[in-house]
């Protein structure tokens, strides 16, 4: 089977965005639905070559719509799958059905009517390695049936999607403008143009938008050890260190803006902490973005819900309202309920997967920053489709991938294949589990046998920085770097072994049918008398996404209904109350 690499539907949790920008896209294509818009002109199609160059007299269009994974085919375009399973358009000398002469090829917008608009703007974000021979990328204007005249030479920044902001003040009030984007390969063989999120919309003279927040330092490499820097979902509080704040801000309007205040507070379980006052950025120019961070020195003293919030201002800004953002982390304890005493790097909620039925390991970094910590065992969210008679292990690496623990080989049974489907994850203890002094340490899951041809497909979700997620792939383990982390959650507090974390948490006598769901479904569980019935389901973090529902109910066997159409694919929450009783089941919202 081949390995899986779904789309995915959320971005990760713990980065919040900070308020929707005031001035909307009046023009926008995200290219999400993997077609290209109508009244969009790709241009001629081009001529298919053989390796050394010679036309084949086939032809095929220059520009197409993909995945991170059609444009990484053969390795010579690696565009970061960001968002996880994001689709873009390119024009890719890489991918099938090229090699193909993409010596000059451009895509043109319909024409865009700026009359009445005033100091408008192109937004975008691109992927322009200008690697292997590649030529020059341009974005391109003209009026009418004028002249193309060239407005911005993207730069090369390879590997990564860079924000592109582009001035188009010049043309306010033309009512026929058409842009386009025009790259060349060089006249060589491999690499590409991407381009995503395309955006025109009108600027305000100053504004200046906080564009994310983080409760960790963004700007800190994945492999340094020792600074607590990569985004976790939750932290054990023994793992906790001081928080440096991280946020994004971007001058959004036409005019320079100078001396920009920072400042951040914390909030754990309803008491604030700060202000923590950030260094002043002295300029930011129009369409600037700029990091900062702000070393608190505060360290959370208590489990429960941590918010990091960041306000930035500055003179005259004509928009405070996009000034400042949010996010959150779970700081957890000992024992095991509701996966306390787990470092999780992931979002907390279903977003795509990875795997297959060909030998794999799949990680994340886990900073441990206290001596003595003690790895239990492993959590990891094992998707439907992996089935009975996989052979899988736990396994807990240092930073330079070398095995310090691992758990007992482990073949899934029939009944945890069925469990899957339900979103209830797999718990394997590791065989030593002996302290370990701080540092980096690597822990996930290996899929160990392909002889029965049966696949492990693993969870993955959230944004994560490059190295603080890994695939292992192959008998050689391949190193490949992921851009969502794998739902594996290392154990710090000791567990019964060989315990289903979902079913720690549930209540008895409760189940979510069909499996997975679409849009509604059903709640089967018995009363032993009548009572008061309260129900909802929650998001995998525990707050209502489907409001509470109450009834009376006699007793017997119960069917209440529900509807989750609304709910984007991933993990939920069932709940059902009854007195002080709470029984809960996770269950799979899939289309």
């Amino acid at each position: 089977m081949p390995r899986a690499l779904l789309p995915v539907l959320l971005l990760a949790s713990v980065p919040a965005l900070a308020q929707p920008k005031a001035q909307p896209c009046f023009f926008s294509a995200d290219f999400a639905d993997g077609t290209i818009p109508d009244g969009w002109d790709i241009g001629p199609e081009v001529e298919m070559q053989d390796p050394q160059g010679n036309g084949l007299g086939t032809f095929t269009p220059a520009w197409t719509v993909g995945d991170a994974d059609d444009a990484n085919a053969n390795g010579y375009f690696p565009v970061p799958d960001t968002p996880f399973g994001n689709r873009f358009l390119m024009a890719n000398d890489d991918a099938a059905p090229c090699n193909c002469d993409l010596a000059d090829v451009a895509v043109t917008t319909p024409p865009i009517d700026l009359t009445g608009r005033a100091r408008v703007v192109l937004e975008a974000r691109v992927v322009h390695a200008q690697e292997l021979g590649a030529g020059p990328a341009t974005v391109e204007v003209r009026t009418g049936a004028g002249p193309w005249t060239v407005l911005h030479t993207i730069p090369a920044v390879p590997d990564e999607w860079q924000p592109l902001a582009v001035d188009l003040a010049a043309y306010d009030g033309e009512a026929d403008v058409r842009l386009r984007f025009r790259w060349s390969d060089g006249g060589g063989w491999a690499g590409g143009f991407a381009v995503d999120d395309i955006c025109l919309r009108e600027r305000l003279e100053r504004d200046l938008t906080v564009v994310s927040v983080h409760p960790n330092d963004i700007t800190a490499s994945p492999f340094a050890t020792g600074d607590q820097g990569l985004r976790y979902h939750k932290l054990p509080l023994e793992q906790a260190a001081p928080v440096t704040v991280s946020a994004v801000v971007r001058n959004s309007g036409t005019d320079t803006l100078f001396a920009i205040g920072t400042a951040a507070t914390i909030t754990l379980n309803g008491d604030t902490h700060g202000p923590f006052t950030g260094a002043a950025i002295d300029t930011l120019v129009p369409g600037g973005q700029r990091t900062v961070t702000i070393a608190t020195g505060w360290t959370a003293d208590a489990t429960g819900a941590l918010t990091v919030a960041f306000t930035a201002t500055a003179d005259g800004d004509e928009d405070p309202a996009d000034n400042s953002g949010q996010a959150a982390q779970t700081i957890t304890g000992p024992g095991w309920d509701d996966h306390y005493g787990a470092m999780a790097a992931d979002a907390g909620t279903s977003e795509g997967l990875i795997g297959g039925a060909e030998p794999f390991m799949a990680l994340n970094r886990f900073e441990l920053v206290h001596a003595g910590s003690t790895p239990h065992g492993l959590t990891a969210h094992l998707a439907g489709g992996t089935l009975a008679g996989a052979v899988v292990r736990a396994v807990l690496m240092d930073a330079q991938f070398t095995v310090v623990d691992t758990s007992a080989r482990h073949t899934i049974t029939p009944e945890e294949e069925t469990a899957f489907w339900w979103g209830e994850p797999l718990y394997l203890p590791f065989t030593l589990g002996e302290a370990l002094p701080p540092g980096d340490f690597h822990a996930g899951i290996q899929m160990l046998d392909d002889t029965t041809d049966a696949p492990v497909l693993v969870a993955v979700s959230g944004a994560v920085p490059v190295g603080a997620s890994v695939l292992l792939d192959g008998p050689s383990f391949l190193v490949r770097y992921l851009h969502a982390a794998p739902m594996v959650r290392l154990h710090l507090w000791p567990v019964a072994v060989g315990i289903h974390e979902a079913a720690a948490a549930h209540g008895p006598d409760l189940l979510v049918l069909p499996v997975p769901m679409a849009a509604e479904g059903v709640l089967r569980f018995t009363l032993d008398r009548a009572e008061l019935v309260t129900w909802q389901v929650l998001d995998i973090q525990g707050r209502p996404v489907v409001p509470p529902s109450a009834r009376t109910l006699p007793a017997g066997d119960q069917a209440l209904a529900i509807q989750v159409g609304h709910l984007p694919t991933g993990l939920y929450i069932a709940e059902v109350r009854t007195g002080d009783q709470a029984r809960r089941r996770l269950f799979t919202v899939a289309r």
